[in-house]
């Protein structure tokens, strides 16, 4: 059985020969990056790996087991993404009321956001005089960026990119976001 599947990012195939998989994935990258690509299923996704440059394109072969598949709730596939990881060329802001901030984790005396802020290198902050907004990349697949905040966090599309949108007081506190309206391009995670 083989299925095809076209998403924003490229064109990914799936070939069953037995118990085994072979998931093939060919990247139209929009911009210089690392690329991941996912096999979605109706319960589930699983990780096909990341696209490397191969012959001016960016491609994946990954042979699988079938139960691993089932395993993540990603067997029969119903669909395919492919997703930048990691941009290699710095990003411009969504808009000019938007900068780049190193190591977020600085801007909170409170233990725990800062903590949970440590492995993010950088983020988008938009100040205002009652505080500021918080966007940290998100990437899907991967850990929530602030866990402690899950809750108060909006997962917002801003200059094409996907983020996980934050509300703080001046003094760094978590505000709820349902008082704000949306930042980005209109296109909300609900």
């Amino acid at each position: 059985m083989e299925w095809s599947f076209e998403c924003s990012g490229g064109t990914v195939t799936v070939r069953q020969e037995g118990e085994r998989v072979v998931c093939q994935a060919l990247g139209r990258p929009e911009s210089q990056g690392l690329y991941k690509a996912w096999l979605l299923g109706e319960e589930g996704k699983a990780l096909l790996g990341t696209l490397i440059p191969e012959n001016g394109a960016l491609r994946l072969r990954r042979n699988m087991s079938a139960f691993t598949l089932k395993e993540k709730g990603a067997w029969p596939p119903v669909g395919a993404e492919i997703v930048m990881a990691y941009a290699f060329t710095p990003e411009e802001p969504p808009s000019s009321q938007w900068c780049w901030t190193e190591c977020p984790c600085r801007l909170f005396t409170d233990r725990v956001i800062s903590h949970a802020l440590r492995g993010v290198d950088r983020a988008l902050i938009k100040r205002d005089a009652d505080g500021f907004f918080l966007a940290v990349p998100y990437v899907p697949g991967c850990p929530f960026p602030i866990p402690p905040l899950f809750c108060l966090g909006r997962i917002e599309k801003m200059g094409g990119r996907w983020y996980t949108l934050f509300r703080f007081s001046r003094q760094g506190a978590p505000e709820l976001l349902h008082n704000f309206p949306s930042n980005g391009d209109n296109d909300t995670v609900t």
